[in-house]
């Protein structure tokens, strides 16, 4: 019974992190080359951005999009502010341009509601969905929509790329962003990408339903774009900047918020998928996170089950050696000033806030608003 523990526990773990994305590199290889859009197919673009307390950043936000390489008369920036206590309103009002959208939620809705909103006044053909502290690159417009000049793309997905103080790039988390760049490519070629990146992604005005103000937008309207028959992708050259905190310290209520709305997207919408017969993206969608979700309880599985287990031989002991080096990494990687080394700490910190986030849902926590800086 223990030995049936140990090795249901180590193939869920190795099949997750390992076999999922094997199994989808060889599958996408199989898959036929499919035509990726052309160059120069300059639909009209909305871009929509909701804020809150922005104040320290907006001005720049704005002047980022005003120099943008993409035709003027075809981009429109449509603004929501949440009810923003601070000097964010004036800042926006402050930039005179016809371009620009103004609006404001007297009573705070949350980021959801802001967009729905948004997107209700909105001209473009392709919504661009950004977040204030995220900066695009400037052809990072054309790189996105030249996809959508393919009947059958519905949503793309740039890529964030985030900065330490220093403007070179994160080294802890990035390891484990490429790693997800990695998945999202093979995915695109294969069906359908499992979530967008919430700072730059576009999608087809069209296909477009406004949310539950408790829904994760990026999340749910990749899953929209496939219940219609349409594909979701993403386009590694379609980038934008953020500098990032380096000490991670609101990383964990961060990703508890996330994960909180990310199970609720899963629970009401893996059902959907099985019976609308798109088993192949909800096997994306339960490979690629559902069962990474449960990572820090099976390991504890594996870990305990791996102690029981010690003296059955050399390769129980070898594994609890690396269990045991992993695990102390976990519990002190926080106290590292940086460096690789710290992952383990940053990979526990996602993982613990995914059961964060399912024991608030189970709660009955409803997380409808957000805080710059923590969003």
């Amino acid at each position: 019974m223990i030995e049936t523990i140990f090795w249901f526990s180590m193939i869920t773990l190795i099949y997750s992190f390992l076999g999922y994305p094997v199994i989808l590199k060889c599958a996408a290889l199989c898959r036929k080359s499919r035509p990726y859009g052309k160059k120069g197919f300059t639909p009209s673009v909305s871009i929509v951005l909701s804020v809150y307390n922005e104040e320290y950043i907006i001005s720049e936000k704005i002047k980022n999009i005003l120099s943008l390489d993409y035709p003027k008369e075809l981009l429109e920036t449509v603004i929501i502010s949440d009810a923003c206590t601070d000097r964010t309103d004036e800042i926006i009002k402050s930039f005179k341009c016809d371009k620009i959208k103004f609006l404001v939620q007297e009573k705070r809705g949350g980021k959801t509601t802001a967009i729905n909103r948004g997107v209700s006044v909105a001209n473009g053909d392709i919504i661009l969905f950004t977040d204030a502290n995220s900066m695009f690159d400037r052809d990072a417009i054309k790189e996105l929509v030249k996809h959508f000049a393919v009947s059958n793309i519905g949503l793309v997905s740039g890529r964030s790329i985030y900065l330490d103080s220093n403007n070179s790039e994160e080294e802890v988390g990035g390891v484990y962003r490429k790693y997800e760049e990695m998945l999202k490519r093979d995915e695109s070629r294969l069906y359908s990408i499992v979530g967008a990146d919430g700072a730059i992604y576009a999608m087809r005005r069209n296909l477009f339903e406004p949310l539950r103000p408790e829904f994760i937008n990026d999340f749910v309207h990749t899953i929209q774009v496939v219940h219609k028959g349409y594909r979701a992708i993403t386009e590694p050259e379609a980038k934008c900047r953020e500098v990032i905190d380096e000490t991670h310290k609101d990383e964990l209520q961060r990703q508890t918020r996330i994960m909180a709305q990310s199970w609720l997207v899963y629970f009401s919408n893996i059902g959907k998928l099985v019976r609308k017969g798109k088993l192949l993206y909800a096997w994306e969608f339960t490979s690629h996170k559902f069962l990474r979700w449960l990572t820090l309880p099976v390991m504890f599985l594996c870990f305990v089950s791996t102690v029981m287990l010690l003296r059955e031989g050399a390769f129980f002991l070898i594994i609890f050696g690396f269990q045991l080096v992993f695990l102390s990494l976990m519990i002190c990687g926080g106290k590292l000033k940086g460096g690789i080394i710290r992952f383990p700490y940053f990979f526990f910190i996602i993982n613990f806030a995914a059961l964060l986030g399912l024991y608030k849902l189970t709660r009955g926590k409803v997380y409808l608003t957000w805080n710059p800086g923590n969003d």
